[in-house]
């Protein structure tokens, strides 16, 4: 498949940045730990400024399919990053927002307010009337757009799924346009995922199924433009499936997974192309889907408690006129903080800086602070600080 296929295929904004990605070199040799060196090698080459902010969310997408204790700091960087470009990558494209909510959702984060920007807002506002995701309409990006919706918990507009089925041909395959139907193993793996997620599609299912089945090679990959990503995503996307659907694909399963091993690289990494010799961001990202066992749809990140806790207090004398200020502590590691001051147990309207200005409102009652811990991989904890009565 020539690139503008694959493109065309993806059908996402992120995915334009395969055009300037420039990987590194490596020789391939066997691996022990395959997720280990997979995650190692994403997390020392992050996605540049020039490679897109779409690629720079399927990096730490990675690390969070991972899930290593070596990468948890560079994936909390990722993070921190991705939500600091948010305001400027996100609106108008949809893909992007589709591909941050999974991410976000994954790990136990607000898909709401992802640096200043509601990610399930701007998903739907690149829906348009008759269900088409994103200007140019593809299997892939249905697809993926239906699996965000369903992750953030939120209602996939109906018209969303029948667009998505008028991308599937007599053969159960999805895929594209290009001069005539293009079968592409991408988003029919995609396509089965989001249709085990939204249910009542087991016949579209079961002939998309039987077409994998019928292109898997001997090998055990599925042949594309990268069949890397295409053989990582199809053999994760039969494990979505029910047991009993699944029971019959396991052995096909298990020799997608014994094939991707082989082609890992000495660097971690994995190649876009058959007998690729350089490591690839999107390759390895999708790579990891089978190296761990999930999928796009499925994956999660297990959250650890933090191993130190602060406790709010309010420094100052509750007097009208007067500004309190609220010491929050410090927790191990280092979390973000959300602050609300309450008046007899209820926020007070605009109240969520550091310091707060005593209020003829507030005498007689007592003011507390609730503070919200959170960090990227970690339980997010509540505190409430001890009262203060306010007076004249």
């Amino acid at each position: 498949m020539t690139l503008l296929k694959r493109l065309l295929a993806v059908g996402t904004a992120a995915a334009i940045t395969l055009l300037g990605l420039v990987p590194a070199p490596a020789q391939a040799v066997p691996v022990t730990k395959p997720v280990t060196a997979a995650a190692n090698w994403l997390a020392a080459h992050p996605a540049t400024a020039d490679d897109g902010y779409g690629y720079q969310v399927y990096n730490a997408t990675g690390l969070a399919v991972a899930h290593t204790k070596a990468t948890a700091d560079e994936l909390r960087t990722r993070v921190a990053d991705l939500r600091t470009g948010a305001a400027a990558a996100v609106p108008g494209k949809p893909g992007t927002a589709a591909s941050l909510i999974v991410l976000a959702k994954a790990l136990h984060l607000s898909t709401k307010n992802f640096g200043g920007v509601n990610l399930v807002t701007e998903l739907r506002a690149g829906i348009s009337a008759d269900g088409q995701v994103g200007a140019y309409g593809s299997a892939y990006g249905q697809a993926m757009a239906i699996i965000a919706l369903k992750r953030a918990g939120t209602a996939v507009p109906a018209a969303v799924v029948t667009k998505l089925l008028t991308f599937q041909d007599a053969s159960g395959a999805f895929g594209y346009d290009y001069g005539g139907f293009v079968a592409d193993p991408d988003s029919t793996a995609l396509a089965i995922q989001a249709l085990n997620l939204v249910g009542k599609h087991k016949t579209v299912v079961a002939k998309a199924i039987a077409w994998a089945k019928s292109t898997q090679t001997a090998a055990g990959y599925w042949d594309s433009w990268s069949p890397i990503d295409s053989t990582a995503l199809m053999a994760s996307a039969f494990k979505t499936s029910s047991k009993k659907v699944f029971k019959p694909l396991a052995s096909r399963y298990t020799k997608a997974y014994k094939w991707l091993k082989t082609k890992q690289l000495s660097d971690g990494g994995f190649p876009s192309t058959l007998d690729g010799t350089s490591s690839d961001q999107m390759a390895t990202y999708d790579a990891l889907y089978l190296l761990t066992g999930t999928s796009m749809s499925t994956f999660s990140y297990k959250l650890s408690p933090f191993t130190k806790k602060a406790q709010p207090k309010i420094v100052g004398t509750a007097k009208v006129g007067n500004t309190l200020t609220v010491k929050t502590g410090t927790t191990k590691p280092s979390a973000i903080t959300s602050i609300q001051w309450l008046r007899r147990g209820r926020p007070i309207a605009g109240a969520t800086a550091a310091t707060y200005t005593v209020t003829a409102k507030d005498v007689g009652r007592y003011l507390r602070v609730k503070v919200t811990y959170t960090q990227v991989g970690y339980k997010t904890v509540v505190k409430i600080s001890a009262g203060k009565k306010a007076h004249q």
